[in-house]
């Protein structure tokens, strides 16, 4: 598992615990998604019939270790999960690698954040996580027992892990991995998770209608790395999925008649990226020898 640097932290509202942001690092391990940690916490694959919070709540406890310690007289504590491959033994007798030493980071932090009060993250913990694993270390009291909160929910598999930010006025909009106690969990929150599926599955079935599923399996990335048509992701998103005037406005700027347009990283010109139209990736992965970044130049 690889520490986070950016947006981890204590997820609570109205005084109540909710949680812990796991948060993130620019790292490939945070990139790869979780597929193996939902294995591990029996969470079902999402579909249509199972949106929104029911395909992000565990079915089985994973593989935990809680550990409490006292350090130049302050308190500490430490929830992990353990290595897909690894027994509960095995989990208890060594410490993720990012948390070797995670009583003095604590303190380092603490001393950081009293001479830096505008750091991201002014709570008294750390996180950790991978494709499947995670780790949460904290000092204090308050914060210790918060954790242990955590802990009794995954026992009680009344835990569900979820997409939050704690930037955002609505600290579950989007960004970090987080890890909720699901009986807190609000109903705008539990809401806009279903919300977010609809409008994903929404946006697959009018990427089927209108065939551009079929013709970028069909020329995308055929002829090899930095090849003709090569794409490290070609996205569909949503034109204001929620405001079809606005998204009207849009269309009608940008000259096309489709309610999606493409994120595109890293293209066959070496380095584009951007925003594009349903008919430019059309005209550009249709067209033998086009680059993209040629569709709108002239």
């Amino acid at each position: 598992m690889r520490k986070a640097s950016s947006d981890y932290g204590l997820i609570v509202i109205d005084d109540k615990f909710i949680g812990v942001s796991l948060g993130y690092d620019y790292c490939a391990e945070h990139e790869w998604g979780i597929k193996d940690l939902k294995r591990l916490c029996g969470m079902p694959e999402a579909s249509k019939k199972n949106m929104g919070i029911k395909n992000r709540t565990i079915t089985q406890c994973p593989v935990l270790v809680f550990k409490e310690s006292t350090v130049k007289k302050k308190n500490f504590a430490i929830l992990y999960s353990g290595y897909k491959y690894r027994t509960q033994e095995e989990s208890e007798n060594q410490l993720p690698h990012d948390f070797r030493n995670y009583e003095n980071d604590l303190i380092w932090n603490a001393d950081w954040n009293a001479k830096s009060p505008n750091r991201d993250s002014q709570d008294n913990i750390q996180t950790a996580w991978d494709e499947s694993s995670f780790g949460v270390s904290a000092m204090g009291d308050t914060e210790i027992g918060y954790l242990k909160e955590l802990h009794e929910a995954f026992k009680k598999l009344n835990i569900t892990i979820a997409i939050t930010n704690l930037k955002a006025k609505n600290p579950f909009a989007g960004s970090s991995l987080c890890l909720l106690i699901t009986d807190r969990i609000p109903k705008e929150a539990i809401d806009a998770m279903y919300a977010a599926d609809k409008e994903y599955y929404d946006r697959e079935d009018y990427e089927e209608k209108i065939g551009m599923k079929k013709i970028i399996e069909k020329y995308g990335n055929k002829n090899g790395y930095n090849g003709d048509k090569y794409f490290m992701a070609c996205s569909p998103k949503w034109i204001n999925y929620s405001d079809a005037e606005e998204r009207e406005k849009w269309k009608a700027k940008h000259d096309t008649k489709f309610d999606i347009r493409y994120w595109i990283n890293y293209s066959d010109d070496d380095s584009n990226c951007g925003y594009y139209t349903v008919e430019e990736i059309r005209q550009w992965l249709t067209t033998p020898k086009l680059h993209l970044v040629d569709i709108r130049k002239g």
